[in-house]
C-alpha cells in the first residue's frame, strides 16, 4: 500500500482540529480524526486518538478487527479520562476512522462522521456509516440523502470518541484487490464535495498529491466551512 495525505484549516476556523496518522516504515495502518470541543479541546482529542491508536497497533504482530476495536476503545478511554481532569476540556471528543492491512484483508474501525470510501473498478462505495442524526433519519426514510445535506442539524454527531466512558466501534472488513483505492476524509471535505466528484478526480490524471490538492481546493471554493483532511491508501500489485 502507498499512502498520501493533505490537510487544510479551511476558511472559517482559527485552528485545524483534524489529525491524521501515516504509517512509519514497516507499519501497515493509518487514521484520521476530526476533533470537536471548545478552545483547543478538539485539537487535543483528535491528536490523542491517533496517538493512542497507532501506539496500540504498533505493538501488535497481527492486526484484525478485535485489535482495532480495542485500540479505539483505549483511545476513547484516554480522551475521556483526560477531559475529566480539566474543566476546560469537558465534553471534548473526536471522530475517528482507522484502516489497517493484514495480508489480503483491510480492516476499518470507525466512529463519527469522517468517512472511508472504496474506489474499485471505476466506481465509488462508502464503506462507513455516518454516526449523525440526519444519517439515522435517512436510514429510517424520514428524509432523503439530498435533504440531509442541507438539514439544520446535519452536524449533530450521535457517536464520538471521548464524550462518554464507553464507545461503540463499527468494524468493517474487506478483501483488497490490486488497484483498490481507499479514500479517508473528514466532513470538511464531504460537506462540500459530492461522491461523484471524488470519483472523477481520483480516476483522473495527475499525481496522488495533485488529486488531494484538487479535492481540498474544491471544498475551499465551496466555502471551506471546516477543517479539511483527505487521505489515499492505494493497493498496488506488488503490495498484495
Amino acid at each position: 500500500m502507498r499512502y498520501f495525505v493533505q490537510t487544510d484549516v479551511g476558511k472559517v476556523r482559527p485552528l485545524n482540529e483534524d489529525a491524521y496518522y501515516l504509517p512509519a516504515a514497516g507499519e501497515r495502518f493509518c487514521a484520521i480524526a476530526d476533533g470537536m470541543g471548545g478552545h483547543n479541546a478538539g485539537e487535543i482529542a483528535s491528536a490523542m486518538a491517533v496517538q493512542v491508536f497507532s501506539g496500540e497497533l504498533r505493538n501488535c504482530r497481527v492486526i484484525h478487527g478485535m485489535v482495532m476495536r480495542r485500540a479505539v476503545e483505549m483511545a476513547n478511554a484516554a480522551i475521556h479520562a483526560h477531559a475529566q481532569q480539566d474543566e476546560a476540556l469537558s465534553g471534548m471528543g473526536t471522530t475517528f476512522t482507522g484502516l489497517a492491512v493484514n495480508g489480503a484483508n483491510i480492516h476499518i474501525a470507525h466512529v463519527g462522521d469522517s468517512r472511508c470510501y472504496l474506489i474499485r473498478n471505476g466506481a465509488i462505495m462508502r464503506l462507513t456509516l455516518d454516526h449523525t442524526l440526519v444519517e439515522e433519519m435517512v436510514l429510517k426514510g424520514l428524509i432523503s440523502p439530498r435533504e440531509a445535506k442541507h438539514h439544520p442539524r446535519r452536524n449533530y454527531i450521535t457517536r464520538a470518541l471521548g464524550t462518554a466512558s464507553r464507545v461503540e466501534v463499527d468494524l468493517i472488513q474487506i478483501e483488497k484487490q490490486a488497484g483498490d483505492i481507499f479514500f479517508l476524509c473528514t466532513d470538511g471535505l464531504t460537506n462540500h464535495v459530492e461522491d461523484n466528484t471524488i470519483l472523477e478526480v481520483t480516476l483522473g490524471s495527475g499525481s496522488w498529491e495533485d488529486k488531494l490538492h484538487t479535492l481540498i481546493d474544491y471544498a475551499l471554493q465551496s466555502g471551506g466551512s471546516d477543517n479539511i483532511t483527505a487521505m489515499y491508501a492505494v493497493a498496488e500489485e506488488d503490495s498484495l
